[in-house]
C-alpha cells in the first residue's frame, strides 16, 4: 500500500514527530542532541523557517515549524533526517534505517491549538518520567520561553541555543 501524498499550505505551522528506527535511542546522548541541534540550526538557516518549540527525547524529536512560500516541509525535514543520519552513521557502527518511516505532520490551523501543542512538546520529559520537573529537563526549547530575557511571543532564534 502507498503511503498519502502530503498536503502542503504556504506558511503553515507544523507539529512534526521524527523517531528512531524500532523506537531505538539514536539522540541517547548529550552529543548527539547536540549534533542534532546543529542539523537543525544549518537548515533553519537554510531554508528561513520558523522553529516555535523543540524537544529532543532519546528516541524521537517534536518540533513546531512554520514553513515560508518558497520550500515545503517534506524538503525542510528529509535534509534534516539525512543530514542528522549521515553524521549518526560516521559516528557508531549502525546499519539500516536511522529514522523510522517518514515524520509525523500535523498542521496546527488555530492559535489555541500552538499553545496546547507546545505545551505537549515541553512536558514529554516529564510525561516519560525522565525528570519531575520540566524545566530539569535541558534538551527543550522550554527554557527560552521561561528565561527572563525571552519574548515568548516571537519564534526561537536558533543561535539562542548556542550561547
Amino acid at each position: 500500500m502507498t503511503e498519502q501524498k502530503r498536503i502542503y499550505y504556504k506558511n503553515a505551522v507544523y507539529h512534526i514527530t521524527i523517531r528512531g528506527n524500532n523506537k531505538h535511542p539514536i539522540l541517547k546522548a548529550a552529543k548527539d542532541k547536540i549534533m542534532f541541534l546543529e542539523v537543525l540550526k544549518k537548515y533553519r538557516s537554510r531554508f528561513g523557517f520558523k522553529l516555535f518549540a523543540f524537544v529532543i527525547m532519546d528516541n524521537h524529536v517534536h518540533l513546531i515549524i512554520q514553513t515560508e512560500n518558497k520550500i515545503n516541509i517534506s524538503k525542510i525535514m528529509q535534509a534534516i533526517n539525512l543530514s542528522y543520519s549521515v553524521k549518526f552513521r560516521s559516528k557508531y557502527p549502525y546499519t539500516g534505517h536511522v529514522w523510522q518511516g517518514r515524520f509525523r505532520s500535523n498542521v496546527i490551523e488555530k492559535e489555541e491549538y500552538i499553545l496546547n501543542c507546545i505545551n505537549y512538546i515541553h512536558n514529554n520529559p516529564s510525561r516519560a518520567e525522565i525528570v519531575e520537573q520540566i524545566e530539569n529537563y535541558p534538551w527543550s526549547s522550554y527554557h527560552y520561553y521561561n528565561s527572563p530575557d525571552n519574548e515568548a511571543t516571537r519564534y526561537i532564534q536558533m543561535d539562542k541555543f548556542y550561547e
